[in-house]
């Protein structure tokens, strides 16, 4: 996040508000919890099973064996039907990116930081002070 760094936004929760593509208009809660050296100014990546594992491979070495197809590394499956192609355990969220987030590709957004839900704090166990 631009004129921040790790210790201000580490942990911190952000509304964002899709203003392009598909998803023009609606609002999603996310929490901030890595960061990468492969994305842009003020960019959020979210990390959305079946979209792509970026930079860093972690998704071969969670989910060893298996006949997996997952995609580009950076955009990964190209429709809702390829989800199945998936692990058990990510499909219900790569169904969520082509149902609700409408395969949405790197939607332009604002972000305003607002206080973290339980919802999220109590799964990641990673409150700001």
């Amino acid at each position: 996040i631009s004129g921040q760094s790790e210790s201000t936004w580490c942990c911190a929760c952000y509304s964002l508000i899709f203003t392009s593509g598909p998803v023009a208009g609606k609002q999603m809660i996310v929490q901030v919890t890595n960061t990468g050296g492969d994305l842009g100014n003020n960019q959020f990546d979210i990390q959305i099973p079946g979209g792509g594992f970026g930079i860093f491979d972690a998704c071969t070495n969670q989910f060893p064996g298996g006949n997996y197809y997952w995609g580009a590394q950076y955009g990964g499956v190209s429709s809702r039907d390829q989800c199945s192609s998936l692990p058990a355990a990510l499909q219900a969220g790569c169904f969520w990116r082509f149902d609700w987030f409408q395969g949405a590709d790197n939607p332009s957004m604002t972000f305003t930081e607002v206080t973290c839900p339980s919802a999220i704090t109590d799964i990641t166990g990673c409150v700001r002070s």
